[in-house]
């Protein structure tokens, strides 16, 4: 059979060399063929334009061939092709959807050609192959959606030229490794796409999806009929990576046992749950969550990060569906960060047209300086909304809320009595509104600032007890810190004279201050509803709806990137 193939390779190849194609005026032919195709609006396979970049690439790619054809033209065709369809057709590995580089179609024309080459189509073909491979890369570096698109304001990833890459891989046969080149190197790309295997492997291990129904909530020491299937499942679930799902024996425990709830305690913490080991409500949904779920929220986040340049250095990133903060140093591994809990802005609301203004947005922005004791300058949406009609009924909310009316926002700027005229000054907006500095202050006593377009930052609170919840979306859209002292001692690590001690007596004083950072540490606002911490591959409810915009976009995607109906015919 191998040797039927690579005679079938040969004759092809020999086809290509020695054919009429070769004679000076089907070379030009062949020549103006390609350019044809290059010009047009769309390959004739796609319905998907090209892309500005894709048809600059491949019209580079192919002027270095001297416009002939890429992938019948040497002894290493067979083996790049190869490579390429199986590439395609194991896209599913980087989160990625085989159908959108057309792996069977391709597969079925090169067949056709083996057998019975045409002229014409094998100009196609070879142009094809080429398109596909230049997403595909372009797909798995950038990902196939521009953030943009979601008016999320991310960094942008340097431009790789990759046209010498392409003609490089295609001449040596060599196309995995340009793959790999191109594949995010991100510590939480690679241990995403081992949970993806994973839970791909128990989607496929547990085909008839399990449903546990607790009549009621499950404590230690109590006994069910599921315990069992429970205990399996469980450590299904925490079953490593690089090992099979053992087979499942019969189980007739029925004794909810403390070593179980240990079992289960860690599961409520990768679900942002209170992790006490009772099985209720909550608990059971996501025991219940079919795991095909799962996967889909790990191929979202492994597209999501491919949005993202290689950090160098420090970095702070928050994800706001995890309500969760990381700050890492350059040589820290993910599970060595300093880590605490976020409060971020409101994903619901009973005003709709206001919700998505609550909402914490996704963007990066550099931290450049922080501020001890600030002052809360309140926005005029918070004043016109919230602040103004309590006043109405109550003449001294100002005062009992520390409140003073001003001309403007400066430390230097001083406080206007409070009284009906200056009142006026706050509802027709000649006059500003804030709240002094004190253990009362809506920002606590510091604020971190990363100037951006938003007016978002990063900020104590005295509202303390909202750290106890487990979903914590109770802002206006800045981001509460858990622990705002640590916070300020990793972001000033660069500047000895500011110890432990001094930052404390500075949040201590009853004066602001300002103190600028000696490096900008870049601050990424983020958003995924999977990602792996330190206790395991964690998942996250889809608060704002971010992972249903994401999906409808790719699907729309998806289809501009079906076959055409002439591609049927051809």
């Amino acid at each position: 059979m191998k040797m039927k193939q690579n005679y079938k390779a040969t004759t092809l190849l020999a086809w290509v060399l020695l054919c009429p194609l070769g004679h000076a005026a089907n070379a030009d032919n062949l020549l103006t063929n390609i350019s044809l195709l290059l010009s047009a609006n769309n390959h004739p396979y796609f319905f998907k334009p090209y892309t500005e970049q894709e048809q600059l690439t491949l019209r580079e790619l192919y002027q270095l061939n001297q416009n002939q054809l890429l992938w019948f033209n040497n002894t290493h065709s067979e083996h790049a092709i190869k490579q390429l369809l199986e590439l395609f057709s194991n896209a599913s590995t980087q989160g990625l959807n085989s159908t959108d580089y057309a792996s069977n179609y391709l597969k079925i024309q090169w067949q056709k050609q083996q057998s019975n080459p045409d002229p014409h189509q094998l100009v196609t073909l070879d142009t094809a192959l080429s398109l596909t491979f230049l997403r595909y890369l372009y797909d798995l570096h950038y990902g196939r959606v521009l953030p943009s698109q979601l008016n999320f304001k991310l960094p942008e990833k340097n431009i790789i030229k990759l046209t010498s890459h392409l003609y490089d891989a295609i001449q040596t046969g060599n196309i995995n490794p340009l793959a790999k080149f191109m594949e995010p190197k991100l510590t939480p790309y690679q241990q995403l796409k081992k949970t993806l295997a994973k839970y791909r492997r128990l989607n496929q291990h547990f085909s008839q999806a399990l449903h546990f129904d607790f009549e009621q909530s499950l404590h230690p020491g109590d006994s069910s009929a599921q315990v069992g299937e429970l205990e399996y499942y469980l450590d299904a679930l925490n079953t490593p990576e690089n090992q099979a799902i053992a087979a499942k024996t019969e189980n007739q425990n029925s004794l909810y046992s403390s070593d179980i709830a240990d079992t289960v305690r860690l599961l409520q913490t990768n679900h942002n749950l209170l992790a006490d080991g009772i099985i209720g409500k909550k608990t059971q949904q996501v025991l219940n969550t079919p795991l095909s779920k799962r996967i889909k929220q790990i191929e979202l986040a492994m597209e999501r990060l491919r949005w993202l340049p290689e950090q160098q250095g420090a970095f702070i990133l928050v994800n706001i569906p995890a309500f969760q903060l990381w700050a890492f140093n350059g040589e820290q591994k993910y599970d060595q960060a300093l880590n605490m809990k976020v409060v971020v802005g409101k994903a619901k609301h009973k005003n709709k047209k206001r919700e998505k203004s609550l909402q914490t947005p996704v963007f990066s922005a550099n931290l450049s300086y922080l501020v001890f004791n600030p002052y809360w300058n309140i926005p005029q949406s918070i004043l016109h909304k919230e602040i103004l009609p309590l006043v109405k009924h109550e003449p001294d909310y100002l005062q009992q809320h520390n409140m003073e009316i001003v001309t403007e926002f400066s430390h230097h700027t001083t406080a206007l009595p409070i009284n009906e005229e200056n009142i006026s000054g706050l509802y027709s907006g000649q006059l500003r509104l804030r709240q002094r500095p004190g253990s009362g202050n809506a920002l606590g006593h510091i604020k971190f600032i990363f100037p951006n377009e938003h007016r978002v930052y990063l900020h104590d609170t005295s509202a303390r007890a909202l750290f106890n919840r487990n979903q914590r979306d109770f802002s206006h859209g800045c981001i509460r810190v858990e622990n705002p002292h640590k916070l300020a001692q990793f972001v000033l690590q660069e500047q000895p004279r500011w110890t432990a001690t001094k930052i404390h007596r500075a949040m201590s004083a009853n004066t602001p201050s300002i103190v600028g950072i000696k490096q900008t540490i870049p601050v990424l606002i983020f958003y995924t509803t999977a990602f792996v911490t330190k206790t395991g591959n964690s998942f996250y409810p889809d608060i704002y709806d971010h992972d249903s915009t994401l999906q409808s976009a790719l699907a729309k995607r998806s289809q501009l990137l079906a076959i055409t109906t002439l591609a049927t015919r051809l």
